[in-house]
């Protein structure tokens, strides 16, 4: 076989295609018949080789990762998923892979999302909480009766609690209501 076919064939195979599934699709692909024993052998001689090339790729990449993520921990994270998304893609276009690692890796990928989705409702939540906060602050400012919660002689924690009794009754009932500590 020439090279290309050499190629094909150890693709198959390192994709895990067993020899009585492969033996037929050589036959019918390339026009050659070969038996258990030639594939055994080319296993040895080429798919060996390969695979051991694949592998210490594999740790030379996964080392360069680590050293990288050691300088910039934060970024490790979303090379890691970029990685997760770019395997799942591969394994999903493979007339090869097997449905249970594709759904495995595109249920990483979905709850990947989910936690991208929940970190942006929280930076929302975050902002129209110091939005809604400092409105509240302006009706503060105005207000007689926050000012001289403000300038009494109470303690922080004493005017803490008077301006949210004041101003904040609805959450307190809410959070009453959820048993929620005040």
């Amino acid at each position: 076989m020439d090279d290309a076919k050499q190629a094909q064939l150890a693709e198959w195979l390192l994709d895990g295609t067993p020899y009585h599934i492969a033996i037929p699709q050589v036959e019918k692909e390339f026009g050659v018949r070969a038996g258990k024993d030639s594939f055994a052998t080319f296993w040895q001689e080429v798919c060996v080789p390969l695979l051991l090339t694949r592998r210490r790729q594999s740790v030379e990449t996964a080392d360069a990762v680590a050293d990288e993520a050691s300088k910039q921990p934060g970024r490790f994270d979303q090379a890691t998923i970029d990685a997760l998304k770019q395997r799942a893609f591969d394994l999903s276009i493979s007339p090869h892979a097997n449905p249970k690692d594709v759904k495995a890796l595109m249920m990483l990928v979905l709850k990947s999302r989910d936690q991208d989705i929940t970190h942006q409702q929280l930076a929302l939540d975050r902002a129209r909480f110091a939005r809604e906060t400092c409105e509240k602050f302006l009706l503060w400012y105005r207000d007689e009766q926050a000012r001289s919660i403000a300038e009494s002689a109470a303690s922080n924690e004493e005017k803490i609690r008077l301006l949210r009794q004041t101003y904040f009754a609805d959450v307190e009932e809410v959070e009453k209501n959820l048993n929620l500590p005040a």
